[in-house]
């Protein structure tokens, strides 16, 4: 028989689905889409729309990309909210940093694929792919840190 002290499996996922479906999450999350995904955009499809070379590919490239820090944000705070009635218990530190790593290793190699993909395959990189490499493998990582602090700020909100 189950402890009533231990959430159950249904009572956690409510809790994190709860937290998630609050208006001030789903907030954060479209600012983090808007501000992270313009930066992503500029960062690799800038050249091409700058140049005026704007293909249906970049266009495509350049609308799914605030998907992407969105759905981060959101992963990141459902991963992060709990059931504890303790606010220091929820505080992100090092399993919201390991997850944050994990973000940024999966995420970052999706878009890097979306993005970089046909250079990665041909061997063309430039030191400035290499720069954007970089850039596109922080920013999940960023995100995800991002969400762990929006799903502990909620936490603080509800407590």
């Amino acid at each position: 028989m189950q402890s009533e002290c231990i959430p159950s499996f249904w009572q956690r996922w409510q809790v994190r689905l709860q937290v998630l479906c609050t208006p001030s999450v789903i907030r954060k999350a479209c600012l983090a889409a808007v501000v992270v995904g313009s930066s992503l955009i500029l960062v690799n499809q800038g050249d091409a729309l700058f140049s005026g070379q704007i293909t249906r590919r970049v266009l495509l490239r350049s609308l799914l990309t605030p998907v992407i820090p969105f759905c981060v944000t959101m992963l990141s705070v459902m991963l992060n909210s709990g059931t504890s009635r303790r606010v220091e218990e929820l505080r992100p530190g090092w399993a919201a940093i390991r997850r944050s790593s994990l973000m940024a290793v999966g995420v970052g190699s999706g878009i890097l694929l979306l993005n970089q993909g046909h250079l990665l395959f041909t061997g063309h990189l430039s030191l400035r792919v290499w720069a954007k490499i970089l850039i596109t493998l922080c920013i999940p990582f960023c995100v995800s840190l991002y969400g762990a602090y929006v799903a502990y700020w909620q936490a603080m909100k509800r407590l």
